[in-house]
């Protein structure tokens, strides 16, 4: 994406700026289509986090479509994260970081039981391995943060909100303990979509309980460095939460 043109030499007209082919868009889905096209380029990397998309007029000119319906694309871009527009100064791709990206699915997950039981289905392929890897690898200060953690778990299980906050700071830090960088970041967005859940299956305090107990075995078996144990141990935990998920879910509908 070119930069902000510079005057031609001795001073004639500036040269305008190099802007990828936005293309015709097809007048039958045209606010899909525009914001299909958009990510498009973001995916070809012809537009990349912090470039400034051009003038509304001059973008909707280059689609051939009404401003409005331009105005309608951008809006779902910025629903989703994708784009920034700022009042005055023009519409900018964000940082694109995927928290940031999947940040408004807590709605969608928070209203579909299947995107629920898929989040602890996905819980279930990164931790268990997660936790493997941090019963080799867990240093001395680590358990000791862990230790911290149980037990200010243990202070909090009567808090459902402080409890769930607790909760995914101790899953966490076992991630941080295995030293892999890649499985921070799939946590970190796990962590976003599984906060419905954490909701729905803490408020029972027979659950927060349970998991207080889940997340003392976890820890025994890190402080072991036993890998089989650990990960035994946090399948266990998984399943108990899946059970909680389920009742939780069943209670709503039966109301």
């Amino acid at each position: 994406m070119a930069t902000d043109p510079e005057p031609a030499a001795g001073g004639g007209a500036e040269t305008p700026p190099a802007w990828p082919r936005f293309a015709l868009v097809d007048r039958s889905t045209l606010p899909e289509e525009i914001a299909s096209r958009l990510l498009d380029l973001i995916r070809a990397e012809q537009l990349r986090p912090g470039d400034k998309l051009p003038a509304e007029r001059e973008l909707a000119a280059e689609m051939s479509v009404s401003r409005p319906v331009l105005r309608e694309a951008l809006r779902a871009l910025a629903i989703m994260n994708v784009v920034e527009i700022r009042q005055g100064a023009g519409t900018y791709i964000t940082a694109l970081e995927p928290q940031q990206l999947i940040s408004h699915l807590d709605f969608v997950f928070s209203k579909d039981p299947v995107a629920l039981s898929q989040v602890i289905e996905t819980r279930r392929i990164v931790e268990v391995g997660n936790v493997r890897l941090a019963a080799q690898r867990i240093t001395p200060d680590e358990l000791s943060d862990l230790d911290a953690l149980l037990q200010r778990l243990q202070a909090a299980v009567d808090d459902a909100d402080r409890f769930a906050e607790l909760d995914i700071a101790f899953h966490d830090a076992v991630c941080e303990a295995a030293g892999n960088f890649l499985l921070v970041q799939f946590m970190r967005i796990i962590n976003t979509l599984g906060r419905v859940s954490r909701e729905r299956t803490g408020a029972a305090a027979a659950t927060r309980r349970g998991a207080l107990k889940d997340h003392e075995t976890i820890l025994t078996a890190l402080r072991a460095h036993d890998p089989a144990a650990a990960a035994a141990a946090m399948e266990a935990h998984l399943t108990h939460v899946e059970a909680a998920l389920a009742s939780a879910v069943a209670s709503a509908v039966r109301r």
